[in-house]
């Protein structure tokens, strides 16, 4: 029942039919109960009168009834939000995000209708440009929260990054021939790159090293035509991870860091590809033909007294950790560099191309020795000339049946002075036997070998030979041609 003063006219409600959400407005504005209920117009006689509308009656910008409703703007009940938990997991909140992303696209229009009715009892007209500007401003909103998303996922990358010093690859630092030939050895990249095509078709079937245990019991374990392990690393990962650890002799904790893996794997690693690499790199040393050497003599042997030399022989030496038995220490111990030495023949063609190379001995064989029973005599051809160091003269007999003939320095005979016969041959010798010693240099700028070999890594020394040997013949030729 009205008790406003007259005049005043009284305007039914909307119906549920014409304009439900007016209707629901105006029934919250008067806000009327009806015992423990909200009270709800029943039939067409409930009606609001004029005094309660700005202009006296409903109109376009003011279209519910809004004065002297006889309460306070009417108070939303209901539950409070939650709220967030602080030990919410990292799935969750993604979750929630990606939920309320979604949703915002759903309730947009829904959304700006709500911003248009404010409870103060203010209400205007909602026009485009008004909606306009509230769709653009919740896109705006869902698109910061996107970022802000994007921003924490970085930083946490970020700080991942800081924890781990080593974690940028080398590949990623492997863009020029220079870093090539520092970190793996390689002349350049062009040959690195082809080494690795040519490898990457076979690796498929390859089964990592995992100790003798595992690979010798074939009744245990049965043989797999193709691998399935996982692997953590790209097999150009692996590859220079090989490489570095003979270039560069690092140590198996240290590339561990640098790749992001366990110490094991890298070790498993390293024992896989030595054999692979030196299957395939070892085919690069091998003797050319006879025509093939003397059509690419150098300058220095275009001579008739050494235009027949097809072979520059000399062993050198590596140095090895103290073995633990006793026998092998005795057959490593080396009289001349007084340390454990594991000792190799080296041979190459006057053009500075590595022909042969022998596996590695105990250090306490002879030179003649390791030339006799290491099969380079099987190379030697009839009217083939050998040129070796003053050690190598006691292979004079088994050279002459060969039919081959063999150069090197005269000897002094006594306290008497040399001639100068012997002195000019020496000089002419020499001069032309250094280049052996320059290719033992580029064998040993790979620091593996250049300083004390671990024990641990003494069984592969015969393969990191051949790999080692194999990059050499890659690079330009030794003699200057000018």
């Amino acid at each position: 029942k009205c008790i406003c003063e007259p005049p005043f006219v009284l305007i039914p409600l909307p119906t549920v039919a014409k304009d439900p959400h007016a209707r629901a407005v105006w029934v919250k504005n008067v806000n009327r109960s009806s015992g423990n209920r909200n009270w709800e117009p029943d039939s067409y006689y409930s009606k609001v009168c004029s005094y309660h509308f700005v202009d006296g009656k409903p109109t376009t910008l003011n279209p519910y009834p809004t004065l002297h409703m006889g309460h306070s703007n009417p108070i939303q009940q209901g539950r409070a939000p939650p709220k967030e938990r602080n030990d919410f997991s990292q799935a969750i909140k993604k979750r929630k995000f990606q939920d309320e992303v979604r949703e915002n696209d759903d309730q947009l229009e829904r959304d700006c209708l709500k911003q248009s009715v404010s409870f103060d009892h203010d209400y205007v007209e909602v026009c485009n440009p008004c909606m306009y500007k509230s769709t653009e401003i919740l896109k705006l909103k869902s698109k910061i929260k996107v970022l802000e998303y994007e921003l924490a996922k970085s930083r946490e990358e970020n700080h991942k990054l800081k924890r781990n010093t080593f974690n940028v690859k080398p590949t990623n630092i492997l863009k020029s021939d220079k870093k090539m030939r520092f970190y793996t050895g390689f002349p350049s990249m062009n040959s690195f790159n082809a080494l690795h095509n040519a490898l990457e078709p076979k690796l498929k079937s390859v089964r990592y090293w995992k100790g003798p245990s595992f690979h010798c019991n074939t009744l245990k374990h049965k043989v797999f035509k193709k691998s399935r392990a996982t692997r953590k690393l790209s097999t150009k990962d692996e590859l220079v991870l090989t490489l570095m650890k003979i270039r560069l002799g690092l140590l198996d904790e240290d590339l561990a860091d640098r790749f992001s893996i366990s110490v094991s794997y890298v070790s498993r690693i390293f024992t896989t590809w030595v054999k692979i690499l030196s299957k395939y790199l070892s085919k690069l040393i091998f003797n050319p033909p006879k025509e093939v050497v003397h059509a690419n003599l150098p300058p220095k042997f275009k001579t008739q007294k050494y235009s027949s030399v097809r072979h520059i022989i000399d062993c050198s030496e590596v140095f090895i950790e103290k073995p633990h038995s006793m026998m092998v220490s005795n057959q490593c111990w080396s009289d001349y560099k007084h340390h454990y030495t594991a000792k190799f023949l080296v041979s190459i063609t006057p053009a500075g191309m590595i022909n042969f190379v022998s596996n590695c001995w105990g250090g306490r064989a002879s030179d003649k020795c390791i030339t006799i029973n290491s099969g380079f005599l099987d190379l030697i051809e009839p009217h083939d000339s050998v040129m070796a160091d003053k050690r190598f003269s006691s292979l004079m007999k088994e050279l002459t049946l060969s039919q081959a003939n063999l150069l090197v320095p005269p000897r002094r005979h006594g306290i008497a002075q040399m001639t100068a016969y012997d002195v000019q041959k020496t000089k002419e010798i020499a001069n032309r036997r250094i280049y052996v010693e320059q290719a033992i240099r580029r064998i040993k700028f790979f620091r593996l070998l250049k300083f004390e070999v671990p024990v641990t890594i003494c069984q592969h020394l015969d393969d990191i030979l051949k790999i080692v040997c194999g990059i050499c013949n890659l690079y330009p030729p030794l003699p200057r041609y000018d």
